[in-house]
């Protein structure tokens, strides 16, 4: 109970974390319990002794607790104990800046919930009115629904119950071909059937309606303990849970006696199988993490809520939830707002989370979206996902696709309604029309989100908050930062994505601390290589997951730990002012196994638009190895021996690179990935291109430092000249200066310190070392 602290939340989950000011009051309690079920006791007290208490709690069998009201604000000191042992002392503070988010007992939800359907957004007294707003101010909206729901009125609303999957380890193949075929049709199929409901919603049309129950109805036919069971499919077994409470909530009153007796057995047995599967194997948010259980904790809510009054457990559920959803979540995310997994991943379960967010206030009032997560969410999202993006990375499925434009700008657009927030309307916008011009609104999404947004939107008062003016923006939680010198304009941005995250490199995560994606003029030119062509594909597994795939240094071939929470990386000692933004990305956990230090240096010099990266190793003790400094790209690498320069160009967009090591060297560049992904040849897979620079030497320690000059239309690429003197690497742009030191001191011209690298801008010298920058 007194083991040493982790940094990383899953490994060490305990909430409130000693010494922080909880962005939510009153904060969520966890522990890890000794052992599973065994009571446990919370005291939380006004000092340290524990001779103010403030609140003392015996019998705990869950090892998470939310409070029901807010703490007074100022410092408390919270332990718990269990069989006789007693935890360490924790301290934290409530500020002005805690916001105040109540969560009342589950027996007050189940109060507010109405007798009769529709419960889910919208209640049977609102159903008239959404009626007339469908069909006057938004008969656009309807106009557009009727048009899909028309067309699935002319498709089967009969499903066959999916056949039992291939061993995934001896055949993947075939295991992987049946495994997406029933993930996509069953996902469609209930989507489609949400779709029918909401123009049944809509337009008050019993048609609509008849054809969302025969397809619940049928995919209710399916056994829950049979092939879908969740420990065989868990996919097949979430679409029918995924928008089927809420299809089902809607259409209600038009299933027969027969079907929703039918109905109501599937989702009780679903329910069942959930829960045992959540809560009966490990304690979400405390002792199990798995990506796929962010999705079924809220899938289980929404069962609840609408089928409550027919599931006896419903309430237990419910009150097991109560924590986890309004105070655990988010375990991939901290409080600014950014996901540990990437945009695509946290499009998907942030989105999930919604459908209990805003069921949860407009049935309670109880409102989650006031939690700073969500609007900084937004905001991080803004800058770290360019509208313009052709590539996102940084987790699995990287590809920006215009669906996954229209997923952003729906979900930013949910969270301005829900959160009042104004300043993402122009993101919004951007996003919805590049999505357009990459595929004529084909793409339409049949879920009909613009209908979902009028049913949610409260009309709140909507309001832009005043935002820092900087190019650097920084979100520690899950290590990202961004450099942007234009986010409204792609032919004068630059975008610089990075990441060095504490979250480890397991689950839909790589092994890429300190990794970067950098566009230019709206075009991408390095990039993270590689597609998620299947969970665990040889391509997948044996390239994607690599370090080598990666715009990150490597070691005589050696990368950072793989499928490992213990790979941890973290952004520090951010510094800008007029003439530079400062970064630091320490990945040295990730390197333990072949390294002391392994950091990523990142400067980015407002006056020329260039980025100084400097890569500071020092080896383990008696290792030795040849640093090699790897980036993937579209387009096609040239290359220059002699200057050690490399350029990439792609539509007018340039990037060319100086290496600022004049040792021996040589560059590897190559096409492609090994393994390729599966059947890339016959979809619309892009080849990718990677270079490696390798410096020939292998040393305990080195620092190569790397000037990335971008240029496009307006942007005019900087000359880069690159020299050195004894130890010292030289790059000079003009009368600026930048400085890299082998080892020793810099002593070069009238500068002596013994800093890692010097920058010297218009006569204003900045040193880099541990403590960041450094002004001389």
């Amino acid at each position: 109970m007194k083991e040493q602290r982790n940094p990383h939340p899953h490994v060490d989950p305990r909430q409130p974390r000693d010494g922080v000011r909880p962005g939510t009051n009153p904060p969520v309690f966890v522990w890890k319990p000794l052992k599973d079920g065994e009571p446990c006791e919370l005291t939380i007290a006004r000092d340290p002794d524990f001779s103010d208490i403030g609140m003392y709690l015996k019998g705990l069998v869950e090892p998470v607790w939310l409070p029901e009201e807010a703490f007074a604000l100022g410092e408390y000191w919270w332990k718990w104990s269990c069989g006789g042992c007693e935890s360490e002392v924790f301290h934290f503070e409530i500020t002005q800046d805690s916001v105040v988010v109540e969560v009342p007992p589950v027996e007050q939800w189940l109060k507010a919930l109405p007798q009769e359907h529709p419960r889910i957004y919208i209640k049977p007294d609102e159903v008239e009115a959404f009626r007339e707003r469908g069909r006057g101010p938004a008969s656009a909206l309807w106009s557009d629904l009727k048009t899909v729901a028309d067309k699935l009125l002319e498709e089967p609303h009969e499903i066959e119950e999916p056949p039992y999957l291939a061993d995934r380890a001896r055949f993947y193949e075939k295991y992987f071909t049946v495994w997406h075929q029933v993930l996509a049709s069953s996902r469609r199929f209930v989507n489609d059937a949400e779709t029918l409901a909401l123009a049944y919603l809509v337009s008050g049309d019993a048609v609509y309606a008849r054809a969302a129950c025969r397809r619940m109805a049928s995919i209710s036919r399916w056994d829950p303990d049979g092939s879908s069971h969740i420990d065989h499919n868990d996919e097949a077994h979430m679409s029918v849970i995924w928008h089927g409470p809420m299809t089902c909530d809607w259409v209600w009153e038009h299933f027969t006696d027969e079907e929703l007796e039918t109905v109501i057995r599937q989702f009780r047995r679903r329910g069942e199988i959930n829960y045992e599967h959540m809560h009966n194997k490990g304690s979400y948010g405390v002792t199990r993490f798995d990506s796929h259980a962010g999705r079924e904790i809220v899938f289980l809510a929404m069962i609840a809520f609408v089928f409550g009054e027919h599931i006896h457990e419903a309430h237990e559920w419910l009150e097991w939830l109560r924590p986890v959803l309004c105070g655990i979540w988010p375990i991939w995310a901290g409080d600014d707002g950014a996901w540990s997994e990437g945009p695509l991943y946290g499009q998907a379960y942030i989105g999930i989370m919604t459908y209990f967010a805003s069921a949860l206030k407009k049935l309670t009032g109880i409102d989650l979206y006031k939690r700073p997560f969500w609007r900084n969410h937004a905001h991080w999202r803004r800058y770290c996902q360019p509208f313009y993006a052709e590539w996102y990375g940084f987790g699995d499925c990287g590809v920006a696709s215009a669906g996954s434009k229209r997923g952003t700008a729906n979900l930013v657009e949910l969270i301005n309604v829900e959160t009042g927030a104004a300043e993402n309307d122009s993101y919004i916008t951007a996003l919805r029309e590049t999505a357009w011009k990459m595929d004529g609104g084909k793409g339409f999404d049949g879920r009909a989100t613009d209908a979902l947004l009028h049913i949610r939107s409260d009309g709140a008062e909507r309001r832009a908050r005043c935002e820092d003016k900087g190019m650097l923006k920084i979100y520690p939680g899950a290590g990202w930062a961004a450099i942007r010198t234009d986010v409204d304009n792609p032919a004068r941005d630059i975008a610089f994505i990075f990441r060095s995250c504490p979250y480890g490199s397991f689950s839909h995560s790589h092994a890429d601390n300190n990794d970067f994606i950098l566009h230019v003029g709206g075009k991408v030119l390095a990039m993270p290589s590689g597609y998620y062509d299947g969970y665990g594909s040889a391509h997948h597994s044996s390239w994607v997951w690599h370090t080598k795939s990666h715009n990150c240094l490597t070691v005589s071939g050696a990368g950072q730990r793989m499928r490992s929470r213990e790979s941890l990386g973290r952004i520090e000692n951010a510094y800008e002012d007029d003439r530079l933004t400062y970064m630091a990305g320490n990945a040295d956990k990730s390197y333990e196994h072949i390294a002391q230090r392994c950091r990523r240096h990142v400067c980015f010099l407002k006056k020329h638009k260039v980025f100084f990266l400097v890569d500071e190793y020092i080896g383990r003790y008696g290792l030795v190895g040849g640093l090699e400094w790897n980036i993937h790209s579209l387009g096609e690498f040239n290359v220059n021996e002699e200057s050690k320069k490399f350029i990439v160009e792609r539509e007018g967009s340039q990037l060319e690179g100086t290496f600022m090591q004049h040792r021996n060297s040589f560059f590897s560049v190559t096409e492609g990935w090994d393994p390729p992904p599966r059947n890339w040849k016959k979809g619309d897979i892009l080849l990718q291109h990677n270079l490696r620079f390798c410096c020939v030497d292998l040393k305990e320690r080195g620092n190569l430092g790397v000037v990335l000059a971008p240029g496009h239309g307006t942007i005019k690429r900087a000359d880069v000249e690159s020299d050195f003197e004894g130890s010292i690497e030289v790059a000079r742009i003009g009368e600026d200066l930048m400085l890299v030191r082998e080892t020793g001191r810099i002593e070069y011209e009238d500068i002596a310190t013994d800093a890692l690298a010097v920058v010297v801008v218009d006569g204003r010298r900045y040193d880099i070392d541990d403590k960041g920058i450094r002004l001389e």
